[in-house]
């Protein structure tokens, strides 16, 4: 059996463990933040408090799978839960920054309703595991961890992301071009690092 006992302070970002095995034995994770861009083409990126890369994964290649013969994809639950004790137990877990979701003009009916799927199973999985979460709408984020950044669109969370989390991977595998739903997810755990 093991008991969590989170202990959070401002000078301190580490958990403390207690694994309850007859004799008491004590261990210490790093707590971290998770942004998700929660699109088919998003991803989950974890950051410690230093904005340092703990971690990332892609939705499409990792929380979806195909269905039918086209390009086609589907959220899979489970996955998604999964991927959210990717880097340790969910109570090392400081705070989750999810994307609001919304409709845009000039999208298709079958998008708006595929993203309004996996805007609310995120809702619902972060509810179940109970875990801390801030939904923030993309111009609200993007006004604190964009701000001075030059550019447009999308390049700007790219510029932002390359340069104050380096060490994460833009261009996984065979990508040449940076990829946007990881930058976004990145700059969504930027924005949680400073709440």
């Amino acid at each position: 059996m093991i008991q969590y006992l989170a202990q959070f302070t401002a000078s301190s970002w580490l958990m403390e463990t207690r694994f309850l095995s007859g004799k008491e034995e004590k261990a210490r994770f790093d707590v971290y933040i998770l942004g998700i861009d929660p699109g088919m083409d998003g991803a989950i990126v974890a950051l410690d408090h230093n904005g340092q890369c703990i971690g990332s994964v892609l939705t499409k290649k990792s929380l979806t799978v195909s269905v039918g013969k086209g390009s086609r994809r589907e959220y899979v639950p489970s996955f998604m839960a999964d991927a959210l004790s990717s880097w340790g137990p969910l109570s090392t877990i400081k705070l989750v920054v999810l994307e609001k979701q919304q409709a845009m003009p000039k999208q298709g009916v079958a998008s708006m309703f595929r993203t309004g799927v996996g805007y609310g199973l995120w809702l619902g999985i972060l509810a179940a595991k109970g875990l801390p979460t801030t939904i923030v709408r993309p111009v609200e984020w993007s006004k604190t961890v964009l701000k001075g950044v030059s550019g447009t669109g999308k390049d700007r969370a790219i510029v932002a992301a390359s340069t104050r989390v380096p060490d994460l991977d833009l261009t996984p595998g065979k990508k040449r071009v940076p990829h946007s739903g990881l930058a976004d997810a990145a700059c969504l755990a930027l924005y949680g690092i400073n709440q």
